[in-house]
């Protein structure tokens, strides 16, 4: 069965995007009213790695360009793992929320349609910029300014969107459901078919330490129910380099899927765990975090602690789960931050 066939068995009334079949695309835009009648595609290019979604780059004969994303019942880099395909329609949920606050809006790009029927995005294209995954590389350093912009993100974020004067919540909970348990289980699981060993040998061994911590295992699960559980504050769920993109007009934050009501410190946890991973200097990051403290003050108390044990158990699924990243750390500097990680989640 050929993936095409599987969507049309699972959603038959969806549209099924197809960077293959550019005249069938047309005419779904046409009829959908979002390109006039005379419009053509000129090209349909690839738009990043997509691990969650399809994400197209699309130009038109006149010179437009937009972004076209579809969520479908499965991660487009792993089509063998089930996912939520409403997470397009939560994600524009999000975009629509937060358009009203302009230090979120100017980071973010503009969604211009949504057809919830088919979980398709039309959105504003932000040009050929690359990623933070950049920091991963070895010596690789992330401008402070930067970083205090990332974290001005959030500020404006978890200030402005809370309940109850927000006046909406997101809840998300499927996404939430899948998220938690390749954070807060698998890494912990034996027998997933995932080999450590293939990545880094003697990286099962370091997994192990963390499953026979009885100890451990009880902090992350209580995490856990943090995590699943319905906080005041609205996140954008998956608040790492790969979600921020370097453009001619700053930053910008993409892929908004996983975003829920929870704990503001998840998302500051998040981006804290990966300067930790990329090798970032301890001074720029703590001064990242002490900025993020310092500006929500008295709008959206922030724990410090639980910042860090979000950040532990975010390192350890990063080194131990599915979600590999492309790092280049021997076997001696990943034990050091599974300790690290260790640490923080028992005393924060």
């Amino acid at each position: 069965m050929t993936l095409k066939q599987r969507f049309n068995s699972l959603q038959p009334d969806a549209f099924f995007v197809d960077a293959a079949a550019p005249y069938a695309l047309t005419a779904y835009l046409v009829q959908r009213g979002w390109i006039a009648r005379t419009s053509r595609i000129a090209s349909i290019d690839r738009a990043g790695e997509g691990n969650m979604n399809l994400v197209l780059r699309v130009a038109l004969d006149d010179g437009t360009t937009f972004i076209l994303k579809q969520s479908r019942p499965w991660a487009e880099k792993y089509p063998s793992v089930a996912a939520p395909a409403e997470r397009a329609d939560v994600e524009a949920e999000y975009y629509r929320h937060t358009a009203s606050e302009p230090a979120i809006a100017m980071r973010s790009p503009r969604l211009l349609q949504a057809d919830s029927d088919s979980h398709i995005l039309m959105l504003e294209d932000l040009g050929h910029g690359t990623d933070l995954s950049g920091l991963y590389r070895p010596n690789a350093t992330l401008d402070r300014n930067t970083l205090m912009a990332l974290m001005d993100y959030l500020v404006a974020l978890h200030s402005t969107f809370r309940k109850p004067g927000c006046g909406f919540v997101i809840e998300n909970h499927a996404m939430r459901a899948l998220n938690a348990e390749h954070i807060f289980r698998l890494p912990f699981t034996t027998n997933t078919g995932f080999d450590l060993d293939a990545i880094t040998p003697g990286l099962t061994a370091v997994a192990a330490t963390c499953r026979d911590d009885s100890a451990l295992l009880a902090r992350i699960q209580t995490l856990e129910h943090r995590y699943l559980a319905t906080g005041d504050t609205l996140l954008h769920g998956d608040f790492f380099p790969g979600s921020v993109l370097l453009t001619a007009s700053g930053i910008k934050v993409i892929d908004p899927e996983f975003c829920f009501f929870g704990d503001a410190e998840f998302d500051v946890g998040v981006l804290l765990a990966h300067l930790t991973l990329a090798a970032q200097p301890q001074p720029l990051i703590q001064q990242g975090l002490a900025h993020y403290i310092e500006a929500v003050t008295g709008s959206a108390p922030c724990s410090a602690d639980l910042c860090w044990r979000y950040a532990g158990i975010e390192i350890l699924r990063r080194l131990l789960g599915l979600a590999q990243l492309p790092l280049t750390l021997d076997l001696d500097a990943k034990r050091v931050l599974v300790q690290t990680a260790r640490t923080w989640l028992l005393r924060g």
